[in-house]
């Protein structure tokens, strides 16, 4: 295979692309940093400007001629993060100081309850106009009162109150003619009635966002488009599209409220522009007065209706953002001659809602030349991947939908939209405190690379004095990080693993439906539900949107989207969908495609009331399964990975190259090592590749089986080797000896900071002690050099080390290790009777930093806690 020959010469591309922060520091710091970076193997970098006080300004433009001028000189590629704040959508402040009529706009519904026959009464709507004033002054601190502006009502509907919350929609009134200045004139009829208030206001959303543009509104993305892209442009044009490859987009939201719970139908502002009633009548296929009084549907009731209102304002609000805000980007960066990415907040579900989310991720990432996600403060864990845990939030991270969805929903639409080019980028290692190592950061980035993700955004450096205390770890620290001199080989790993999984088309015949817009409209399962039972039966898949299945080309027995073929649909369990896609499905199942619906077929449908005879008929023609029950009744028909056991933490990724396929595997346990039998889905012989030794060979099988062993953590790849051409890898028939050296007598030094006063620089032990938990070493950060004599040996084998490991023997340099497997060969080296072994074992920061962020992860001890063991074909 042509590509495993270049990496065996090194020689690959790059995909990676770390944060650079910015603060306006001198020249001289600059040119380190990039000097650094460069160094580390990396050859792009992505300046970010939100520290940065002179941002647009003549500061910023000297420091990023700086940053321009190293690039060129060292062949490295920009990018540029595209707003002064976090997140994106500021607009350096041009929004809020110039631009107030392009803020975020809302819908904001307030409740009265009144019981009836009351004739002539008056209800006073003034409050409602102007907000709420702080009426509570007992024992309260005093605050000045901040001027709130008046909110125009769009309209006043009444209903029948069926319980707390709850109103009958065959009752709804409009009584929006009935306000004459700040009060509503009605007689009450008799019984318990809901009076709802509907304003359009800029006020009421997510806090940390107010003043930011209404990212469904096009002038508002031109605002940002103007300030800051054409700036560079200004500035940069003879550099766009050679060294400044593109811009950044951080977190975009419609920001309604904070946090991931915003699901439509739940009392919250809901984003709104202008005249949007108008439109919303439009995809309804209503009036404008039709749909003014529906509007207390999109909060209350569970009914088929309300579900189509809600799917129409979904399905609506989501294509806004898509065409003003994504798209209109992206166009821009298109007739610049760059390339627009970034990521939104997907955490926990959001990328199906509002508030956090953009309500649809597929959608929002449209005009974006990469997909795009990120992990951070420690929402990807090993072993996390039930339900929820605490950390960093309050609410907890949902381990299940980051092990199982994130990734390769971020990696499916890489690899199903033309645009992308099969490129998805992953923001990692972010904000996990000073504890997350290399350890951590390799297992983190094999969790992408298995998943599909091939290019990487690592955060971050920052040129500030050390210890920075925004969002640690960073990966040089002025020098203060003692794993930083290593740091290259994780890149290393990245660029090699990247290269390799690009260029190709990942191999996948099912598809799994996501399952944003049946969330929309009524009970939804998550996609990872699904994703979970076939990524632990190592069965391949991508997620699917909606809009992917409908133009969809389909032939006999499959359906192709940018190339790759399907043979397979499986739809989560979902109340409502849309008339297209059912309908679609049909198509689609009569053509011969497998289609599979999960726990029960919809009971409705979510945009109209034609729907009983289309339901019938997918009652008569597509299979329903138990979730449960999905892995094995896929079995017989997936191309898959066959083992001869049980293994839900093994990871398995199928792609295939212009010259054979290539076959990730990946041991996700950090605790246990695996070894099994496997069948590969393919009859042509199989050869290895290592990432970490750059080293290929042929396998050995018998009758198709191959004999695997993954160490706790350890990735590898497997390919086709028709030609035969790489060496086979023979293995050592005798019998092999084993000797633990953990009871013998060794030399230890610490070199590096946090010893405490009663703490031995040297120590001389007799047996393997452990470090670190409670004694003199608690706060120690640096290396720690083991030192002993051992027999003529073949391989040195280390259980666990914290965290770097660098082995010689007879100061001869055997090998680096940046995590497990600590394995060393040793038959390479001149040996006698007597040899001097040295093992120098680097730590990270965490437990000298003691930061906030590094609570969340656990210490390990320090240097080596695990067996040291000799393997020897001589006694």
């Amino acid at each position: 295979m042509e590509k495993i020959k270049n990496l065996l010469i090194d020689k690959y591309d790059n995909h990676v692309l770390p944060f650079l922060w910015m603060h306006g520091e001198n020249e001289d710091k600059i040119r380190e940093y990039m000097r650094q970076i460069s160094n580390a193997g990396i050859g792009a970098v992505c300046i970010e400007s939100r520290p940065h006080e002179d941002f647009l300004e003549e500061r910023w433009w000297q420091d990023v001629d700086i940053i321009i001028d190293e690039c060129e000189k060292r062949d490295m590629k920009l990018w540029i993060l595209d707003d002064k704040h976090f997140p994106t959508g500021y607009a350096n402040g041009e929004i809020k100081k110039n631009h107030p009529e392009l803020q975020k706009m809302f819908l904001t519904m307030k409740q009265f309850d009144f019981v009836g026959p009351k004739k002539n009464a008056g209800i006073l709507l003034k409050w409602v106009l102007s907000g709420r004033p702080n009426v509570m002054q007992v024992g309260v601190d005093q605050k000045e009162e901040e001027e709130v502006k008046e909110s125009p009502i769009k309209a006043v509907i009444a209903a029948k109150k069926t319980r707390y919350e709850g109103i009958d929609e065959q009752t709804l009134i409009n009584l929006t003619d009935n306000v004459k200045e700040d009060t509503l004139y009605w007689d009450i009829p008799a019984g318990d009635w809901s009076i709802l208030v509907f304003t359009e206001t800029n006020d009421g959303g997510e806090e940390s966002t107010n003043g930011y543009l209404n990212p469904i509104v096009k002038e508002a993305t031109d605002v940002l488009i103007d300030t800051v892209y054409q700036a560079h442009f200004d500035h940069y044009s003879d550099k766009f599209g050679n060294v400044i490859q593109g811009f950044f987009s951080d977190e975009p939201r419609f920001g309604n409220i904070k946090g991931p719970d915003a699901k439509i139908g739940i009392d919250m502002p809901l984003p709104w522009r202008p005249g949007f009633e108008k439109d919303l009548a439009a995809k309804l296929e209503l009036s404008v007065d039709e749909t003014l009084l529906k509007l207390p549907l999109l909060f209350r009731e569970d009914t088929d209706l309300a579900a189509t209102v809600r799917y129409g304002y979904m399905d609506l609000v989501t294509d806004l953002y898509k065409e003003n805000f994504s798209e209109r980007i992206g166009d821009w960066c298109k007739n610049h001659h760059v390339e627009y990415i970034g990521h939104v907040i997907e955490d926990n579900n959001a990328h199906a809602r509002l508030g956090y989310g953009p309500g649809h991720f597929f959608k929002s990432m449209a005009g974006q030349d990469m997909s795009g996600i990120d992990v951070v403060l420690h929402q990807l864990l090993p072993q996390q991947n039930n339900s929820f845990f605490k950390s960093m939030t309050s609410t907890g991270w949902d381990g299940e939908f980051f092990h199982y969805a994130l990734a390769k929903m971020g990696a499916s639409l890489g690899h199903l939209d033309p645009k992308k080019q099969g490129r998805t980028m992953c923001e990692v290692f972010g904000a996990y405190g000073w504890s997350e190592g290399t350890k951590l950061m390799k297992w983190i980035s094999d969790h992408m690379l298995v998943r599909g993700v091939n290019q990487f955004v690592p955060h971050a450096f920052t040129m500030k004095a050390f210890p920075d205390p925004d969002c640690p770890p960073h990966f040089y620290g002025n020098g203060h990080n003692p794993q930083f001199p290593y740091f290259h080989l994780l890149i290393k790993h990245l660029n090699r693993l990247g290269y390799l999984l690009s260029g190709g088309n990942h191999y996948a015949e099912i598809g799994i439906l996501y399952h944003a817009e049946a969330e929309w409209a009524g009970k939804a399962m998550f996609v990872q539900k699904v994703s979970r039972e076939l990524t632990e039966n190592q069965i391949e898949f991508e997620i699917i949107p909606k809009s992917f299945i409908e133009n969809a080309l389909i032939d006999r027995g499959s359906y192709q989207i940018n190339q790759q073929q399907f043979k397979t649909l499986i739809v989560p369990y979902a109340e409502r969908l849309p008339l297209s896609l059912l309908q679609r499905l049909l198509i689609m199942q009569q053509a011969g495609i497998s289609i599979i619906f999960i726990d029960g077929l919809p009971i409705s449908v979510s945009d109209s009331s034609e729907h009983d005879q289309l339901l019938e008929a997918l009652k008569q023609q597509v299979n329903v399964i138990n979730l449960k029950e999905i892995a094995a009744f896929v079995d017989s028909s997936a191309s898959r990975l066959i083992t001869d056991k049980k293994l839900s933490f093994l990871r398995f990724y199928q792609y295939q190259q212009s010259d054979g396929q290539v076959f990730m595997l990946f041991n996700e346990n950090t605790v246990e090592d695996m070894e099994f039998k496997v069948i590969f889905p393919t009859s042509t012989a199989i050869a290895a590749y290592n990432p970490v030794t750059n080293e290929a060979y042929r396998l050995k099988n018998k009758d198709g089986l191959y004999d695997i062993k993954l160490a706790k953590g350890e990735s590898m790849i497997y390919f086709e080797d028709h030609a035969n051409i790489f060496p086979l890898l023979e293995t050592n028939e005798r019998k092999l000896f084993e000797t633990s050296l953990n009871d013998q007598g060794w030399d230890i030094l610490f070199s590096g900071e946090g010893l405490s006063e009663k703490a031995e620089r040297q120590l001389q032990v007799s047996e393997l002690p452990i470090l670190g938990n409670g004694d003199a070493y608690s706060y120690f950060a640096g290396k720690i050099t083991y030192k002993t004599e051992i027999m003529k040996a073949d391989t040195l084998t280390i259980d666990n080390a914290s965290e770097i490991v660098i082995v010689y023997l007879n100061d001869q340099y055997v090998g680096t290790r940046i995590s497990s497997p600590y394995s060393f060969d040793l038959a390479a080296i001149n040996q006698t009777n007597k040899n001097q072994l040295k093992i120098e074992v680097i730590n990270n920061l965490g437990k000298n930093q003691r930061d906030f962020l590094s609570q969340f992860i656990e210490s390990e001890p320090l240097g080596i806690s695990g067996n040291i063991r000799l393997l020897s074909s001589e006694h």
